[in-house]
């Protein structure tokens, strides 16, 4: 696991809107090792962190990026795309969704389209704040 370096683009920009984060509910999902998350914890945000429920490592990489940046507190949720778990059902309307990087596998974009409209109807009004990079098919 390592920082990919849409993670840095969302981080910067993030940081270029850090004043408006103080308060704001975060999700991140996909999180891996959290850059962009952990950032908006630091300006204020309500963060919650999430990584696949199926990826146990991942989940534990997000509580180890919390522990080393003073952020214990804040909450990491195993979320797999497509999947309504207790998990999903159970977080709160969100005013952000952070999503770095995750538009990289075509079979996956269904299953994260679907994970992000669910979150859509607790709150009409979340954006999603995301960054990809485009990868060519050879």
């Amino acid at each position: 696991m390592y920082v990919w370096p849409c993670a840095v683009v969302l981080a910067q920009y993030l940081w270029f809107h850090r004043r408006s984060l103080p308060g704001k509910a975060i999700l991140e999902i996909g999180a891996g090792v959290s850059l962009p998350g952990i950032l908006a914890a630091k300006c204020g945000a309500e963060v919650i962190l999430s990584d696949s429920s199926e990826l146990p490592h991942c989940l534990e990489v997000c509580r180890q990026s919390c522990q080393m940046n003073n952020l214990p507190h804040l909450q990491v949720v195993g979320l797999t795309w497509g999947h309504i778990s207790w998990d999903l059902l159970a977080l709160p309307p969100q005013d952000i969704i952070l999503a770095s990087d995750v538009f990289f596998e075509p079979e996956d974009f269904e299953d994260i389209l679907a994970t992000i409209y669910f979150l859509m109807h607790k709150n009409p009004k979340v954006q999603l704040w995301s960054t990809y990079q485009v990868r060519r098919q050879c």
